[in-house]
């Protein structure tokens, strides 16, 4: 059988009708404007992408809120958005999905799957493929100290590494490395058709990955 390219497509209906905003925009934990400053002394950046972009927020009750401008604080693990020329951020319990528009892309991020990797059901992904299996994607940042040989100052940077996790049907969630080897090992009853599969799609290109976890989702219950 020649298996046919597999596109993840995402909708970006709602960014252009306004709704007025509602309880579910929160300040930090100290009820206050969030501080520009507040990663003045580290290195790199926390943030999925530093620019403000046209973002959607959907809350934990379903309700879809547009925003102007939305930034994702990875390192922090919560969405930060700007109203009146100050910014705010969200409560990730508050918040159940939010949609940032990238260039020609729209990027989807969810939270509330399973706990697992020292992560918990706030901790938000990037939802790269979306059945009956889901192919989930998290920017971990975190950050590291060092100090030189004889320095009394110390360094801090932050450091990203992007981790990806299969959310199957029964709601478990396993993380897997992009390569062929581990996309196999979670699905052994398709080893089949992912292995005719992976002659056409890379599982070391993320693309691939989909494409792959696409074909493992075919039938799947």
């Amino acid at each position: 059988m020649k298996w046919g390219k597999l596109f993840l497509i995402t909708s970006i209906i709602g960014l252009a009708h306004p709704v007025a905003m509602a309880q579910i925009y929160m300040t930090d934990i100290n009820g206050q404007v969030l501080r520009e400053n507040k990663y003045v002394d580290v290195q790199g950046s926390p943030y999925l992408d530093e620019a403000w972009k046209p973002g959607l927020l959907i809350s934990s009750k379903g309700k879809a809120y547009p925003n102007s401008q939305v930034r994702f604080d990875a390192y922090g693990g919560e969405v930060e958005y700007q109203q009146n020329e100050k910014t705010f951020r969200m409560n990730p319990r508050e918040l159940r999905e939010f949609k940032i528009l990238s260039g020609s892309d729209t990027l989807r991020f969810k939270n509330g799957f399973a706990a697992t990797n020292g992560n918990t059901p706030a901790t938000y992904y990037q939802v790269l493929y979306d059945g009956s299996v889901k192919l989930l994607k998290q920017l971990k940042i975190s950050m590291n100290e060092s100090k030189a040989y004889n320095s009394a100052t110390t360094t801090k940077t932050f450091a990203k590494q992007e981790l990806y996790f299969i959310n199957k049907s029964d709601g478990s969630l396993r993380r897997i490395q992009r390569n062929r080897k581990s996309v196999l090992s979670a699905f052994p009853d398709k080893k089949s058709e992912l292995e005719k599969a992976s002659k056409e799609f890379n599982a070391s290109d993320e693309a691939g990955l989909v494409n792959l976890i696409a074909v493992a989702d075919q039938g799947a219950k």
